[in-house]
């Protein structure tokens, strides 16, 4: 997978790509179809969407990076805000020359999505929203988690919860790689700025086309909060995932490229 490191903030952010290979400090090559500005959930990391940018990048320009704390970027603490996660992709991004950019976000990723569109900063035709999405998604249980884990008084173990009953172990394997790769203090400080922004954030002014998924095997309360998402937002909408729960990016990457793809092209015929 293409990865190249920019300078943001003064920290190194690690960006992955698709496409024909560009000068050190040159942003990637987005030039094929759509621009696709993937933001991942947590405690992961931009190598988390690896299968579902290959899948979109037959067609579309994926781009995905590793926010501070998380993956192989630098610092070792997450930002303290949703705000500022979007402010760190505006200062990635807003030079690259894009315009009616798709945001792909999932869980806390996809209030970074939000974010984005409500500031209106950088051109934000669209965004997807998938996995444990919505402002009333409660975080508090793993917040208490995560607390104790980064605090030394819990063991920390990889989280099997959120798939679908027939999930197959090579994706297990693959969601463990990348989750070891971010320190549970990363986690636990994403975690706390997502629900703050849950709690804070009013979401009813937001005029950016916002397209929610939803996997077919989802837990009734995830489903809820991310029907009532959709339905808060003025131009929401949902649609289903079949064979997938909350971790569709890597439960179905090709058919959750098809419905990206198709969102984009819906985007295309609004302008």
């Amino acid at each position: 997978m293409p990865d190249k490191y920019f300078e943001v903030d003064g920290v190194a952010t690690l960006v992955h790509h698709r496409g024909k290979s560009t000068l050190p400090g040159e942003p990637p090559d987005l030039t094929n179809g759509c621009s696709l500005l993937l933001l991942h959930d947590a405690g992961s990391n931009g190598n988390s969407f690896r299968d579902l940018m290959d899948c979109l990048a037959l067609d579309h320009s994926p781009v995905s990076f590793d926010e501070p704390g998380h993956g192989r970027s630098g610092e070792l603490d997450s930002l303290t805000s949703v705000e500022a996660m979007a402010v760190h992709a505006e200062n990635l991004v807003g030079n690259w020359g894009l315009n009616n950019l798709l945001v792909v976000g999932e869980g806390k990723g996809a209030a970074v999505a939000i974010e984005l569109a409500s500031r209106a900063i950088i051109n934000v035709a669209g965004v997807v929203c998938i996995g444990a999405v919505g402002q009333s998604v409660d975080l508090s249980q793993e917040i208490s988690e995560l607390a104790l884990i980064a605090s030394g008084k819990a063991r920390r173990q990889f989280d099997s919860t959120g798939y679908a009953s027939d999930t197959d172990e090579s994706v297990f394997r693959k969601a463990f790689a990348e989750w070891v790769k971010t320190d549970p203090r990363a986690a636990l400080g994403a975690r706390r700025a997502q629900a703050k922004w849950n709690a804070d954030a009013d979401v009813s002014h937001i005029k950016t086309p916002v397209l929610v998924v939803i996997g077919e095997q989802t837990e009734d309360h995830y489903r809820d909060s991310s029907e009532r998402l959709a339905d808060e937002l003025p131009l929401g909408a949902t649609r289903g995932l079949d064979g997938a729960a909350l971790r569709g990016a890597i439960e179905k990457p090709a058919e959750l490229s098809l419905i990206i793809d198709a969102f984009s092209n819906e985007l295309e015929v609004a302008k």
